[in-house]
């Protein structure tokens, strides 16, 4: 780590990504006593009173009755104060804090162990200093701050339909869609059209009750809802609003205008959410539906002026060409890099990450075809894609932005151009 302050991770930011990375990894991982130590540090502890606070630990650590325990402990606690020793020298700041996770995995059964450290910049800043030892990492602390708290209520109305959603960072979720039995103003057998839209307004009004209690537990429930927006077909979605029907303090949160949707339901709420642009253009959810949508225009009108695919991106990537690029949350790759010892040539290939371990075997077999230089002992090198092209993004001074898959447009960008898709500086001829 070099000098200076580090700024927290903004959640579309190659960043966030792999903490986000690790954090999944760091789940998976199981000791078998207290040999897993996690530490959290928080931005106004000094480090050099957590390195005192470790040493007192290696000296509480010899009543630990296990030999091998104790021992590992021990290492563990000696390497997150030698990575401490290491950030005060590199005088690194964090205005978050830093969390480190340290401790000895089984491969294969007891007495297989190898050590592991993860150094994790939290996305929001550590409150609590934390030591905790066990036999898995804890986590949740990590795992509460990379949650999209901030949420947006969602109504779709009409008088026969409705649905509740929300919409939290990019991710939309349906929680309850309702249906009134109402069918529309015609005549039934025997009955004045009066009285009968009389029974109708009833129905709408009864109805109108029940979607209000059902928002009113859902939203209120909610500490960081920000706003509700409101749609549906003509003049529903104000007698809705205007009537008893949500809780003064939920009224207030309703963002104007109401918008007009073909229908109300689950099926509106797509509609909902694309007449809400202007109401959520500060969100991430719009903001990556805008960097996607401007993507898909350069592709339908052929501009030249983007690229898609692993291969033709990491070309343009190499040339300097590339002005933003976009990589999928949903990419499973690893990049792993041969080295031939006799004349230096270098093979990558990206593969699955399941697939990491057969592949080198692969690698290490036979000799180079330039200077007939066995592979047996080759250098090889892996690493996570997208991590890895995000540096040569970094390099030539190129944007990087993650894409999600929960949202439908990110799930364009994965499942059609495999995940991987840049905007270009200028008109590339790729070779």
């Amino acid at each position: 780590m070099s000098s200076g302050k580090i700024e927290h991770h903004d959640r579309s930011s190659i960043e966030y990504y792999k903490v986000k990375r690790d954090l999944d990894i760091l789940k998976s991982k199981r000791g078998y006593h207290t040999e897993l130590i996690s530490v959290y540090i928080p931005p106004s502890r000094p480090l050099a009173a957590v390195m005192s606070y470790l040493r007192n630990e290696i000296s509480e650590s010899s009543n630990i009755k296990s030999k091998s325990t104790r021992q590992m402990v021990t290492d563990a606690i000696t390497s997150i104060l030698a990575r401490l020793k290491i950030l005060v020298d590199s005088k690194v700041v964090s205005e978050t804090g830093f969390i480190i996770f340290d401790g000895f995995i089984p491969v294969h059964g007891p007495g297989s162990e190898k050590e592991e450290q993860y150094v994790i910049v939290p996305p929001e800043p550590v409150r609590t200093f934390i030591y905790h030892c066990a036999s898995e990492f804890f986590t949740k602390p990590l795992e509460e701050m990379l949650l999209d708290k901030a949420t947006i209520g969602i109504i779709s109305l009409e008088r026969n339909e409705s649905a509740i959603g929300t919409l939290r960072g990019k991710h939309v979720e349906i929680l309850d869609v309702m249906s009134s039995g109402i069918h529309g103003k015609h005549r039934a057998g025997g009955q004045s059209q009066h009285r009968f839209e009389r029974l109708i307004e009833e129905a709408a009004r009864e109805f109108y009750k029940r979607v209000g209690e059902h928002a009113n537990t859902i939203f209120g429930e909610i500490k960081e809802l920000e706003g509700i927006i409101i749609g549906g077909p003509g003049l529903t979605k104000q007698e809705f609003l205007e009537g008893p029907f949500l809780r003064d303090e939920l009224k207030s949160k309703v963002l104007l205008p109401l918008l007009d949707t073909d229908g109300g339901g689950e099926t509106g709420v797509r509609s909902l959410l694309f007449k809400a642009q202007d109401l959520l253009r500060d969100t991430e959810f719009m903001k990556e539906r805008k960097v996607i949508d401007k993507f898909m225009d350069h592709v339908a009108r052929d501009t030249g002026m983007i690229t898609y695919g692993l291969r033709e991106v990491l070309d343009a990537l190499n040339n300097a060409a590339v002005e933003a690029l976009l990589l999928s949350e949903g990419i499973d790759k690893v990049r792993v890099a041969r080295v031939c010892n006799g004349c230096g040539k270098e093979t990558e290939v990206f593969v699955p990450s399941l697939e990491v371990d057969k592949k080198i075997d692969q690698l290490r077999s036979g000799e180079c075809p330039d200077c007939k230089t066995g592979f047996v002992n080759a250098k090889i090198d892996k690493r996570d894609a997208v991590e890895y092209l995000g540096e040569l993004a970094a390099r030539s001074g190129a944007k990087v932005r993650m894409i999600s898959t929960a949202t439908e447009q990110g799930s364009i960008l994965k499942n059609t151009f495999g995940g991987v898709g840049a905007f270009l500086r200028y008109k590339y001829n790729q070779g």
